[in-house]
């Protein structure tokens, strides 16, 4: 009888040690799976902030604005230009002209994306010693810059830029004022137009 009642409570131990074991294992099937869930979230997340900027510029439909434009302003010739530094990651961007002063200026800037933020930024360095940084994004169904450059007096000014297109070959330049809350204005100050310039063969 005592062998019968031992082997009795065996059983019962035994299936209640599998229960606690089964539980345990559905437990860390949970668990992950979240973490799976989590990561692959994470996964997107940081894919939509590192995505190239040869991404970004096709998925917004840009890539027109690569390339050499000149253009005219009081008379004094203004070049702009935008190529790849890094392929698919860097551009360039040369600007030689006057300034919104009427000065001559000449600048030098690189344009890439943040992997932190996801955002596009430029970063350049003109002739007389002034930094400016900035941030693109659309304006009025226009890519569009808007910059904020300091002098090596610490005295500081904003812009934005404003690129529109009017053909394959034609685009017109639109600065607009940034107040001292970083407000675009709603309406251009200066409108210039440009034209490609054609390569060499």
């Amino acid at each position: 009888m005592d062998r019968i009642t031992r082997i009795l409570d065996n059983r019962v131990r035994t299936k209640e040690t599998n229960k606690h074991k089964m539980k345990i294992q559905t437990i860390g099937i949970i668990a992950a799976a979240a973490l799976l869930v989590g990561g692959i979230s994470m996964v997107d997340a940081k894919d939509q902030n590192t995505a190239s900027l040869a991404a970004r510029i096709g998925e917004n439909d840009v890539s027109w604005i690569m390339g050499t434009w000149v253009g005219e302003a009081d008379g004094n010739s203004i070049t702009l230009s935008y190529k790849w530094a890094v392929k698919d990651h860097v551009i360039s961007s040369h600007f030689k002209g006057v300034n919104p002063q009427g000065d001559a200026s000449e600048s030098v800037s690189l344009i890439a994306v943040n992997p932190t933020t996801g955002e596009i930024e430029q970063t350049g360095y003109d002739d007389k010693g002034k930094k400016s940084t900035g941030k693109w994004g659309p304006k009025d169904g226009m890519p569009s810059v808007t910059l904020t450059s300091t002098s090596d007096t610490g005295e500081k000014g904003s812009m934005a830029v404003g690129f529109r297109r009017i053909d394959e070959n034609n685009i017109e330049l639109q600065i607009f004022q940034v107040d001292d809350s970083g407000v675009v204005g709603d309406f251009s100050i200066v409108d210039l137009e440009m034209k490609r310039k054609k390569a060499r063969k």
